[in-house]
């Protein structure tokens, strides 16, 4: 399970000007797994959380790349951190489409 922590009423999958991926939390790269209150914890009490399969990403022709966390979150979570990235020779145009149909 991927789980994208976003602001309610606010885009979860939208990528910024000079982002290379969507920073996101794959809860089984831990042991035990992260669980979605876990994950919440470590953000703003109004934040939550969208949750995805691998599948699911991967059938949108993306990537899920294992990126180290910021310093800021707690060990566990920095060690699930992930980001999504576009698949082999996509465009950003494409990349961006991708993601929005995640929504």
């Amino acid at each position: 399970m991927i789980i994208r922590v976003a602001v309610p009423g606010g885009t979860a999958f939208q990528l910024r000007k000079g982002e290379e991926g969507i920073s996101v939390f794959d809860t089984v790269a831990t042991d035990p797994p992260l669980s979605e209150d876990e994950i919440l914890a470590a953000f703003r009490p109004y934040c939550m959380a969208i949750i995805r399969t691998k599948v699911e990403i991967g059938a949108k022709g993306l990537q899920i790349v294992p990126v180290e966390g910021s310093e800021s979150l707690p060990e566990r979570l920095r060690q699930a951190h992930a980001e999504i990235r576009p698949g082999w020779n996509m465009l950003r145009l494409e990349f961006k489409k991708a993601l929005k149909e995640l929504e």
